[in-house]
């Protein structure tokens, strides 16, 4: 009689063991929901705007006319153009101070004539050199993180006519001037332009995560 009562409480022990295993599991998973919920709540979606997407003429290209003249008495400096405000690229001279090569542009500018009139910022020579410029479209978009969190540049995806997809992170070559900041940060607005000048896209698109936004580009 006394090893049935003994083995009886043994079975009872166990179950009430089981039954509080499976009570600890299932707290333990609620928990887990819970904390993924709250954590979740607590991550706003992001909001995204675009400003505006249109094409502009810009500056393609210049070039030094060492046939009509390339000037005398300058010192390494910067051109400029009244025509197209922003727009710079630097220059160097020679021994004479003739003006002998023009680096990479480093901002196009946005252009109101076409040619556009060229000249030496801070003008230190004679007047004499004589510069061509190409004019053409270009995009440009101004974008704004309109949400309350701080995004990634890595994870802030444009497409073009729903293709052509690339980051607006520095390591793209799609923008010139390129991005460089890796954070775009709550109520900062991005400008881009294009790298390419033409105007063979109808439609802007941005994308980050699961949110998207669309545009029609402007042509002017």
């Amino acid at each position: 009689m006394g090893a049935s009562v003994g083995v009886g409480g043994l079975i009872i022990g166990i179950s009430m063991l089981v039954v509080f295993s499976m009570a600890v599991t299932t707290l333990n998973s609620q928990m887990a929901t819970s904390l993924e919920a709250i954590e979740s709540a607590h991550t706003p979606e992001p909001i995204l705007t675009i400003d505006n997407a249109r094409y502009l003429d810009a500056i393609e290209a210049i070039a030094l006319d060492p046939l009509a003249g390339t000037g005398t008495g300058y010192v390494d400096g910067t051109l400029i153009s009244s025509d197209c405000p922003g727009f710079s690229v630097p220059f160097t001279v020679d021994g004479d101070g003739k003006i002998i090569s023009l680096d990479s542009i480093v901002n196009r500018g946005i252009c109101s004539a076409d040619p556009a009139s060229i000249q030496v910022k801070d003008q230190t020579g004679d007047g004499n050199a004589v510069f061509s410029s190409t004019v053409s479209p270009y995009l440009h978009a101004n974008i704004t993180n309109s949400g309350s969190e701080t995004l990634s540049t890595n994870e802030a995806w444009i497409f073009f006519d729903g293709s052509s997809p690339t980051t607006i992170n520095s390591g793209d070559s799609q923008f010139n001037p390129s991005i460089s900041a890796s954070n775009w940060f709550s109520g900062e607005t991005i400008s881009l332009i294009s790298a390419d000048q033409g105007t063979p896209y109808t439609r802007l698109s941005l994308t980050v995560g699961e949110t998207s936004v669309s545009r029609i580009i402007v042509t002017e």
